[in-house]
């Protein structure tokens, strides 16, 4: 199962590397935090950098729960345990889990989605993670390349960032 640890905004990859290296291996099946690619202009340049979809979350997937907070506590740089109960911390519930499976790839990125635009700018056909959940898109930003789309996530409803590329940058 899938479990949530708060840490520091920025400090995600920080945090995934001290588990790695102070949490025995069998204790867990992978520790990481979930990036998006994120299209930004930099000195001049546009390009495509990576960012936390969840910043200040990092994931851990183990069959020892109990055994995963005991060891955690332990770890120096860990902020919060998100749990609703002493000894425990938040599990990612199906649902949840089925969403985050099912935008990133097997390195924990979302990608950029290929979208279509009709002449009015409203995206009408879109693939990968922006076309699996086209009916939850509430905001569009075409020029800054990303959509957000509503969904649930540790019990509350989030507006999650997913970024899109149009067939012009393709070319």
């Amino acid at each position: 199962m899938w479990y949530v640890i708060q840490t520091h905004t920025g400090e995600e990859d920080k945090l995934v590397a001290i588990i790695k290296r102070m949490v025995p291996k069998d204790c867990y099946e992978e520790c990481f935090s979930i990036k998006r690619e994120r299209f930004r202009k930099i000195g001049g340049k546009y390009e495509v950098e990576l960012y936390p979809l969840f910043p200040a979350y990092v994931f851990i997937v183990t069959e020892e729960p109990k055994r995963m907070f005991l060891e955690l506590k332990r770890v120096p740089k860990l902020t919060k345990l998100l749990g609703d109960q002493q000894d425990s911390f938040f599990c990612v519930d199906e649902e949840e889990e089925r969403f985050l499976r099912s935008v990133q790839d097997k390195e924990h990125v979302v990608r950029r989605s290929l979208v279509e635009v009709d002449a009015q700018g409203q995206i009408v056909w879109a693939d990968g993670p922006v076309g699996i959940y086209f009916d939850r898109i509430v905001k569009q930003r075409l020029r800054k390349r990303y959509v957000w789309i509503e969904q649930e996530f540790l019990g509350k409803k989030r507006e999650v960032y997913l970024g899109i590329r149009l067939k012009e940058d393709e070319m």
